[in-house]
Formats: C-alpha cells, structure tokens, sequence
C-alpha cells in the first residue's frame, strides 16, 4: 500500500514545536486535574474532630451551669458543666415579621448572659446590614427577657432599659492568676493555646473540614477551673497538665459570624447539680 502525499510530508520545526506545546498542555492539565482529585479526596475524608461526650459520662467534678440556644428547635437550654441534668427554659419564635425586619432590621440572637441568683438574661437585638462589605453591623433594640433558672419564672424587660448593642464583655479571657487564653482558627485548623507570661503550651490542636469547621469562641467558666469552646459544639476543655477536650452538647447553636457574640454562657454556680 503506498504512503499518501501528507504522511510523506517531512516534520517542520513549526509541527515539532506544536506537538511538543500539545503535549506540555496535556501534562499540565492532567496535573492539575490529579492535584484538584486529590484535594477533593482529603477534603473529602476529613471529619468533625471527635471527643468523648459530657452527657453520656458526666463528670461531677466539672462545677457550673451552661446556657446555650439550640438553632433546631429554637430554644435556650440549661445544662450542667458536668453533662447532666439540662433543661428548656425558653423557646423563640424562628419565623420573623418579614415587614418588620425590613423596617427595623432582622432579629439576630440571643446574646445569654448569667445575671447573679441563678437569672439568665436573654436579649434579641435587630441587625441593619453594614454600610460597606467589612463594616460592622448596625445593631438596634430588640428585646430582652429574664428567667429564673430554679423557677421557671420569666420577667419581660421595658423597650425603654433595652440597650442598643451587645454585652461584649461577659467573655474572659484573662484568668486573675494571669493566664490568657488565644486562639486560631482557619482553613479547618483550630488551635487553642493557653499562655502565662513567657510560657505557653497547646490545649487543643485539631483539623476538620476546611469549608465547615471553625472555632467562634473560647473563654474562661467564672471559676477559672475549665474552658468553654465553641466549634460549633459546646466543648469543654480542663487545662491540667495533660489537656481533657469533652463535648458537652453537640445542640448548640451553629457559629453565626455575622454576630460578634457567642450564643452561649458560662456561670460558676451549680444552678441544675450535676446526676447520674
């Protein structure tokens, strides 16, 4: 069988270069294609860091009671830092006044925040969107309600003693023997170092997913004696020698970073004595 006119065509340096391009691209797309595939698999195989929970082993000698707002029924809860018992104190509408909103803002909350003799005080504020993207919000009145813990009791706060922005100081970082807490967190890397002068040492060092795991807050309990975290979890963590990370509940409210407070709060006292 004779060879056609093209097949005999010599290969010009222009043809050599073209295929050699060609084959460069080749490689390079199949390169990044084999790194994105892989990225997908280890982002893939990623999971929620895993700790021991409070609520199926509660530990009496954690002291101190926990408030926090579960996002899947609406409600604040009560707990025991030592995992047991806990208890619904307040349900919150999650349908908003469209009308309303668009007036005087969306309702974000409930900033919690332990008052003395076993209150919590619930506040809702409104929130104007900020004027420029990095801005800080615009918060507004809300409202705020007060409840006996022990008793149930709930006592609505006058419009007039509302305040128009959220109690920023109810989460000590700083313990009176001077040891700070700080803290990272990106890219699904958490990092939570304790430090007291020129010292520090590591109390938690996890990974998660990188587009969904974050820490929102970290902070002292009254008591100096443990750390409540939030990774969207409500941890607690003991800070002896050898760090314990213990989930207490695994309802709390998932981290809302258009608010710059936690949705959660820490009293020394044992309001709900610890059983079981």
């Amino acid at each position: 069988m004779s060879a056609t006119k093209s097949e005999l065509r010599p290969s010009t340096p222009r043809r050599r270069r073209r295929r050699a391009i060609a084959g460069a691209v080749a490689v390079v797309i199949a390169s990044v294609l084999l790194v994105a595939g892989l990225l997908i698999v280890r982002a893939l195989s990623w999971h929620e860091p895993q700790f021991a929970g409070l609520a199926a082993h509660p530990d009496r000698s954690l002291q101190g009671t926990v408030a926090y707002y579960a996002d899947r029924t609406g409600c604040v809860r009560v707990v025991a830092a030592a995992g047991r018992p806990g208890k619904t104190v307040l349900c919150i509408p999650q349908k908003q006044d469209v009308a309303k909103a668009q007036k005087l803002g969306k309702e974000v909350g409930p900033q919690l925040v332990w008052l003395p003799g076993g209150r919590l005080e619930v506040t809702m504020f409104r929130m104007t969107p900020p004027a420029k993207p990095g801005a800080v919000p615009a918060y507004h009145k809300g409202w705020r309600k007060i409840i006996d813990v022990r008793t149930g009791h709930i006592t609505n706060v006058p419009a007039a003693a509302l305040p128009d922005n959220p109690n920023l100081t109810t989460h000590p970082a700083v313990s009176p023997s001077g040891q700070r807490i700080t803290w990272t967190s990106a890219g699904g890397r958490v990092e939570i170092m304790l430090r007291h002068g020129n010292r520090s040492r590591v109390l938690l060092s996890v990974q998660g997913p990188p587009e969904t795991y974050r820490l929102g807050a970290a902070f002292w309990a009254p008591n100096w004696q443990w750390i409540a975290a939030d990774d969207g979890r409500i941890l607690i963590i003991t800070t002896g020698r050898h760090p314990v990370i213990r989930v207490l509940t695994a309802q709390s409210s998932r981290i809302v970073f258009e608010q710059q407070f936690a949705r959660f709060a820490v009293t020394g006292a044992n309001l709900l004595p610890a059983s079981g």
